[in-house]
Parts: structure tokens; C-alpha cells; sequence
């Protein structure tokens, strides 16, 4: 029996510090409007995103600037994520204006790519827009710049300015039904933490120097999820 309890008891405690560390990763970002507002970084290791990705966030819009940027890596090509649908690998755009929700609605985008292949917008789970992607494999060096463009001088066009959560890069090219189910499942699933080419965690984005006005939050969705997970394994603990 004492073998048991002792296993229980190592049991929850697990658990618990896996829930613990499992709700950094419901903590959501909030970019002031200012070219000051934004997070950068050297990113430890950027070459299992060389010849594909998929890059997926959910996306909250609150600000109006022409080409606002969520995420500018710019070692000599580029990746941009942009809340107007703007994303360029080597040089070859792919527009998706139009599509997105309007301000103070979360949605869930993805893009995928493929050197030699295809670059894919997705939009809460669907495909909203497509075009052939650059031969080239991504070049490494270079910083990450979340909320305004990597390089000096940042500049008022480029201001995110909005509301940021659960961006992370995944190694490979997702499937249309891999994203579909993710954004299905909703912005408070822990269904993006199970797949292992996760590379570029929320987790570790959240870690990164900050500067000006960029202040975590957990979202209102996602409270009363959280607090039942916890509530769940306090009452095991009890029943020991």
C-alpha cells in the first residue's frame, strides 16, 4: 500500500509541475502602437526551419499600420509575418489582404513553405491563399523581431501593435488536416505542444528581451480552462 501512495503522491507531483510549466505557455503578449513596442532576439538555432517550416500563431489585430509585422527574421532572405497576410521567403510574396477578421477578433494563421515548393496561408483553418516558393534553403544569422521589422531604424508602417499568442515554428510542412484540427480545437488546446518538430516554442518566445510597452496576459478565453486543469489535480491530491 505504502508503495502505492508513494507513487500517487510522485504521481501528482509531476503532474503538477507539468501543469505549472504547461500554463507559461497560455501567456498571451500585448504590443503597445509605438516603433519602441517589440521583441528581439538571437534565435538559438534556426537550422531545422533550412528547407521547410510552418509557422502558426493565434493573432489578435488592434492597430492600423500599412504593413504591420509579427515576425521579421532577416539573416539576407526573409521571412515576414505580417497581420495583413504579407509573408516573403527569398523574395517571393504571397498577398492575402482581405481575408483576415477585422480589429479585437482572435484568429488562428499558419504559413507553410517548402524550398522549391509551395508557400500556403491558412485562416482559422483554411487554405486562403497559395503561390510556388523560392529553390533556396532559409539562410541562417539574423535576429527575430516580433511586433516591428529586425532592422534599424524601426519605423511606424511596420507597428504590430496588437495582441499575440502561441506563435510557434514547426520544422516540417504541417498538413491542411494538422492545421485544421489546431485551429479546431481552439486557442486554449495544448494540441500544438504535442508534435515533437515544434522547434521555436511560445515558450521560449516568451523568455526574450522585451522592449517598451510589451505586457503578458492570459487570455479571458482561456481562464476557466486553466483553473480546471489545476482544480483537476488539486483534488488528487486531497483524495490522498
Amino acid at each position: 500500500m505504502v508503495p502505492f501512495i508513494l507513487s500517487l503522491i510522485i504521481y501528482c507531483i509531476h503532474t503538477l509541475s507539468s501543469a505549472a510549466e504547461e500554463e507559461k505557455a497560455y501567456l498571451a503578449l500585448s504590443f503597445g502602437k509605438t516603433t519602441g513596442d517589440y521583441i528581439q532576439f538571437t534565435p538559438a538555432d534556426m537550422s531545422p526551419f533550412q528547407s521547410s517550416f510552418t509557422g502558426c500563431a493565434w493573432i489578435k489585430r488592434q492597430h492600423d499600420a500599412p504593413n504591420p509585422m509579427i515576425l521579421h527574421f532577416h539573416p539576407y532572405d526573409e521571412i515576414i509575418m505580417g497581420s495583413n497576410g504579407y509573408w516573403n521567403q527569398a523574395k517571393i510574396n504571397l498577398q492575402v489582404r482581405g481575408r483576415f477578421p477585422g480589429k479585437n477578433v482572435w484568429f488562428h494563421y499558419c504559413l507553410s513553405w517548402s524550398a522549391g515548393g509551395e508557400q500556403k496561408v491558412y485562416i482559422n483553418g483554411e487554405e486562403v491563399g497559395s503561390t510556388s516558393a523560392s529553390s533556396s534553403n532559409l539562410q541562417m544569422g539574423g535576429d527575430i523581431c516580433l511586433g516591428n521589422r529586425e532592422l534599424t531604424p524601426k519605423m511606424s508602417g511596420f507597428i504590430f501593435g496588437g495582441q499575440l499568442f502561441k506563435l510557434n515554428l514547426f520544422s516540417e510542412v504541417l498538413s491542411s488536416s494538422e492545421i485544421r484540427q489546431m485551429s479546431e480545437a481552439g486557442m486554449c488546446s495544448s494540441i500544438e505542444m504535442e508534435h515533437e518538430t515544434r522547434k521555436l516554442k511560445w515558450e521560449r518566445i516568451l523568455t526574450e528581451p522585451r522592449y517598451g510597452n510589451v505586457v503578458e496576459f492570459v487570455p479571458a478565453e482561456c481562464t476557466s480552462y486553466i483553473m480546471a486543469k489545476l482544480d483537476k489535480m488539486m483534488s488528487l491530491l486531497k483524495e490522498i
